[in-house]
């Protein structure tokens, strides 16, 4: 009995790399179909009430402190003090203090460092 080999090792390396392939692009193909095929759903009326509902009560909550200005009464009690801005000086704050991007830099570091700083009971 001979042994005859009637196919190389490369040609089995590049026949298993496209069945492979084939098999990976099927498989996703299939994936895709099963997902185009399903129908959306309608969102429906009560669902879109209570993200209205939501997002009134979001806005009331948080209304006074992205409008107007005000100190923080919670971060007071414990020491801090925290002010409240409305949101567009607070970018023109942030964008006048980095007009020099190296100073602005320096100048937040150094906030940081002192809000960072451990006490010392000793």
């Amino acid at each position: 009995m001979s042994s005859s080999n009637c196919c190389s090792s490369t040609s089995k390396t590049t026949l298993a790399y496209l069945v492979g392939g084939v098999g990976s692009f099927l498989i996703i193909g299939a994936l895709a179909w099963l997902v185009v095929r399903q129908p959306v759903g309608a969102v429906d009326a009560e669902r879109v009430a209570q993200r209205v509902k939501f997002r009134a009560e979001v806005e009331a909550a948080s209304g006074p402190k992205a409008n107007g200005y005000a100190l923080d009464a919670d971060a007071l009690a414990k020491g801090n003090k925290v002010y409240h801005v409305p949101i567009a000086r607070a970018l023109e704050i942030a964008a006048q203090e980095f007009k020099d991007p190296a100073a602005g830099r320096a100048k937040l570091i150094q906030r940081l460092e002192e809000k960072s700083k451990q006490q010392s009971f000793e």
